[in-house]
């Protein structure tokens, strides 16, 4: 009797046959936290034909995705991938791990208290998975992180085993680039470009970038995502040039929006729409593109990334003057529009001590059951500190209501002798809201609006005191 020898795993097989073997989709895949970066990663990999198992340590979270019925941008598509067996999720780290050869990792890393990066859940995949690591294996990493990160865990996970990354195990990064409501853009074009139209940007049709430990562990790995992303998969020079893709990225946008977020406090001054000057200066083909301001920048990317930077900076003697502005002008939004509320009450003979205050939006962007770093808490926070009273609607949110230490309203009751509403989030639902019959439910008929949302002139017409962020008083 012949003794079964075991096939290598990916990584320790010859290229050209591993390559192969990514291609025809031979090979099981395992996604780490399929949350929501992790479960779109998950389902794209589903649907492209690999075999998928998700590791969570949410047995709810597990539960909805095996049952199909979890709520997120592609539940069309997960439904069949579940029913096929295509995609199964569990908490069982050993089932899991099993048969994979690829390994994602897509945990979050949020900011601690001293606005630096938590390694906690990163550090927690890496003692967990440690003992059912197999030589061969391909480990890829998602998640947001600061310059360097991937190859401290990989270090972390060396201490605990005797794997050697870039030895007899493979080590990549790929940062996440998921846009929770796919943009439309202007005009079809075959790279995507920022200012094409028509096609959504879904996740198969965003460009990704990776880099590697060594030159194999890149090429696989961009091999990986070419099977399920439509455009470009580029390979960088290393995996610290793919963590500061990321973050220039994000922190870019944070600048930008700061600026603009500047000058809606400064043209308004001058009688001037900051809206209508954004979009005159996007005119010019080329040398501008448009950032938007508003009630403040949420979200567990572009807030958190800067911070990031600035610390590992100013870890080594830089000072970092400009993106330190740029957090502090984002921060500073929530409690601008409190500034414009408490104006807009004065002239109405209104204090804000005894005034009812209504929020609409408690996610930090529209379309999404997402709060975390939302600029909505901060306002609660403020107006909690005040003892003002207040009332908060989200129908995208409803449903985790329990878990909130604050008043929670249905649509229908929340601007019930309100003295104002404060617009923080522009979900598309707001936009079918019954003006008239929220004017004759309030008892002062004031509107903030944080996003450049609702129609002005319709407003006023209906009798309210309308401002917004960025347009003259």
């Amino acid at each position: 009797m012949f003794e079964r020898i075991e096939m290598p795993k990916i990584f320790l097989q010859d290229q050209e046959l591993a390559i192969q073997r990514i291609k025809n989709k031979d090979i099981n895949v395992c996604v780490i936290g399929i949350g929501t970066i992790g479960l779109p990663l998950a389902t794209f990999l589903a649907k492209s034909g690999f075999n998928v198992m998700g590791l969570d340590i949410n047995q709810e979270r597990v539960d909805s995705i095996n049952q199909g019925n979890v709520i997120y941008e592609y539940s069309d598509i997960i439904t069949n991938l579940v029913k096929e067996k295509k995609l199964v999720a569990t908490t069982n780290v050993e089932e899991a791990l099993k048969e994979s050869e690829i390994i994602f990792v897509c945990v979050p890393t949020p900011l601690n208290h001293d606005n630096d990066m938590d390694e906690k859940n990163l550090l927690n995949v890496g003692e967990r998975i440690n003992k059912f690591l197999k030589e061969g294996m391909l480990l890829i990493f998602e998640s947001s992180v600061a310059i360097g990160t991937t190859l401290k865990i990989s270090k972390y996970i060396e201490k605990m085993s005797d794997f050697k990354f870039g030895k007899n195990i493979g080590l990549a990064y790929c940062p996440e680039r998921y846009n929770p409501t796919p943009n439309k853009k202007r005009s079809s074009d075959e790279q995507y470009s920022t200012f094409s139209s028509g096609v959504t940007f879904s996740l198969d049709k965003i460009n990704r970038v990776v880099g590697g430990i060594d030159e194999k562990s890149a090429t696989l790995t961009q091999c990986i995502y070419q099977q399920f992303i439509s455009t470009s998969v580029t390979k960088l020079s290393s995996i610290e040039s793919a963590e500061a893709t990321k973050l220039v990225e994000n922190i870019f946008r944070d600048v930008n929006i700061a600026l603009v977020n500047e000058f809606a406090q400064i043209l308004p001054k001058f009688n001037l729409d900051v809206f209508e000057i954004i979009d005159a200066a996007k005119t010019k083909p080329f040398g501008f593109l448009p950032h938007y301001p508003g009630a403040g920048v949420g979200g567990e990317c572009i807030p958190v990334d800067t911070w990031y930077l600035i610390n590992q900076a100013e870890k080594i003697g830089l000072n970092t003057e400009m993106m330190k502005i740029a957090r502090k002008i984002n921060d500073s939004m929530p409690e601008h529009m409190i500034e414009m509320l408490e104006v807009e009450l004065k002239k109405a003979n209104k204090d804000i001590q005894t005034a009812k205050i209504s929020i609409l939006g408690l996610c930090y962007k529209k379309n999404i059951p997402d709060i975390r770093q939302s600029p909505s808490l901060k306002i609660i926070s403020i107006l909690k500190k005040n003892n003002v009273d207040f009332v908060v609607c989200d129908p995208l949110y409803e449903h985790n209501s329990d878990k909130l230490d604050f008043p929670v309203s249905s649509i229908q009751n929340v601007f019930k002798d309100s003295d104002a509403v404060l617009l923080v989030t522009d979900h598309d639902i707001f936009s079918s809201l019954d003006m008239l019959q929220i004017k004759n439910d309030m008892r002062t008929p004031i509107i903030i609006d944080g996003r450049n949302f609702f129609n002005e002139h319709e407003l006023k017409n209906l009798g309210f005191v309308y401002c917004a962020i960025g347009k003259p008083q």
